[in-house]
């Protein structure tokens, strides 16, 4: 994996990780809260090395990794490898309305 790959999160993003941590942490327990936190984090740090990997989809404005219950919406870089983290939603969420 090339290590100059960037990830950037979005204000958005930065906001649903925090949530999704306290949410877990509150509901589940703090080791859980950490190990999904760790798996997106791994899953956006692969992605970011081969941003173009995954098709887009013509009904959403930004590519997208799913992590189990998940969707990590995001834009490739446009003049160096990685991405743009625009938002980190749940399945239940109201996704069409969130990403415009």
């Amino acid at each position: 994996m090339p290590s100059a790959a960037r990830v950037v999160l979005s204000q958005p993003a930065e906001n649903d990780l925090n949530s999704i941590y306290e949410y877990l942490a509150s509901e589940a327990s703090p080791e859980i809260a950490d190990f999904v936190l760790a798996r997106l984090f791994e899953a956006m740090r692969r992605t970011a090395a081969y941003p173009l990997s995954l098709r887009e989809r013509p009904d959403e404005r930004a590519r997208r990794i799913n992590v189990f219950d998940f969707a990590i919406f995001y834009l490739p870089l446009q003049n160096e490898p990685g991405i743009v983290v625009v938002r980190i939603l749940h399945g239940r969420q109201d996704t069409p309305r969130l990403l415009h």
